[in-house]
């Protein structure tokens, strides 16, 4: 499948042109990783699955995301984080041979991509697996057999979606699935970043059906604080959001992962921020668009290596104004770095396929 080929054969890039990522640079505590498990669809297409984080988690509550977590120790590989981290939260098991004897499939492990720099100053690497039925085995044995298990303290929910939406807006052409899809060029700390965001109805007719057996734990009801906890968590807009129309508006971003549209009253999906932004590289990665950045391992590099941060399990001061950071703030990256290195990296995050 050339999809696939494109994702085994891609050659990653690492900061100041390392062999290896920065991820192994930093104490286990700043280590991240997310497992991107890919299939095929009914209809031939690449899915990927996704959850709902569940209300209760400190971090990012209600949001939708890849499962995965923080690493144990410094000798845990990023596999290794990611299949743990999938097989807790929703009960695929990190053994290929215990998948491959009960269930007649494995996970292929095709790549791991450059470091993203989270808002809550970790690095994540996402890793990239392939779900690969054996010959004789057909999918309504599997569905027969495997049983997925939410972790209620972990994930509320678990859906799929065609891999292809996300390459919007790197190619622009009508999605399978997506309803609404928008991408934004803001500021973190003065540095560039894209703002996206890929909406889904939760009831989809090529949602393969063993995923439809599924208890959704996802809570009906929420409080306008928890809106407002989740608005905060929102990487700060540039002053040109203001004069943009309503619907681009971003002041309603960051709102739970799964609720109901304003208008139609619709139960959607609403797949934004750094998930946004990975799926959004696989996908460019995938159907052959791989031209620009890829991760944000230049970043996370100097804020380790310039700034002196990211090297204790407790979050800095400078690090805790990052995350809190507002447009109106004058602290920025700028301000923990030399000003030739911010300078740099401005220069490089610069720009991007951002279509307003």
């Amino acid at each position: 499948m050339a999809e696939i080929e494109n994702i085994v054969s891609y050659v990653p890039k690492y900061y100041q042109n390392s062999p290896t990522s920065v991820w192994s640079r930093l104490p286990s505590t700043r280590r991240s990783a997310v497992f991107i498990l890919l299939f095929l669809g009914k209809m031939g297409e690449l899915r990927v699955i996704l959850t709902k984080r569940s209300s209760q988690l400190r971090n990012f509550p209600g949001h939708i995301s890849l499962p995965g977590g923080k690493a144990d120790s410094d000798s845990e590989t990023e596999w290794q984080v990611a299949r743990r981290e999938m097989e807790e939260e929703i009960g695929i098991s990190a053994d290929n041979e215990k998948l491959k004897k009960n269930f007649g499939f494995s996970i292929d492990h095709l790549k791991v991509l450059p470091c993203y720099l989270s808002r809550t100053f970790s690095a994540v690497r996402p890793c990239v697996g392939f779900m690969k039925f054996g010959n004789d085995v057909s999918e309504s044995e599997l569905i027969h057999n495997l049983t997925l298990t939410l972790n209620p303290g972990e994930s509320s929910g678990i859906f799929s979606c065609p891999l292809r939406d996300f390459l919007h807006p790197t190619v622009d052409e009508e999605p399978s699935e997506s309803i609404e899809r928008q991408s934004h060029s803001v500021h973190w700390g003065s540095i560039p970043w894209n703002l996206r965001s890929y909406i889904f109805p939760q009831k989809k007719l090529n949602e393969p059906t063993w995923l439809h057996d599924i208890q959704d734990l996802s809570e009906e009801d929420y409080s306008d604080e928890d809106e407002i906890a989740k608005r905060e968590q929102t990487p700060p807009t540039s002053d040109s959001s203001e004069k943009a129309s309503k619907k681009q508006k971003l002041s309603s971003w960051g709102r739970l992962g799964s609720r109901r549209d304003s208008e139609t009253q619709e139960r959607i999906y609403d797949v934004w921020g750094l998930t946004a932004n990975i799926l959004h590289d696989l996908a460019k990665i995938t159907y052959g668009h791989a031209g620009g950045i890829q991760g944000e391992e230049e970043l996370i590099y100097s804020v380790w290596h310039h700034g002196n941060q990211m090297r204790q399990k407790e979050r800095s001061p400078e690090e805790a104004k990052l995350i809190n950071a507002t447009i109106s703030d004058n602290y920025g990256f700028s301000d923990i770095l030399p000003r030739q290195e911010f300078l740099r990296l401005k220069k490089l995050y610069r720009g991007g396929d951002v279509k307003m």
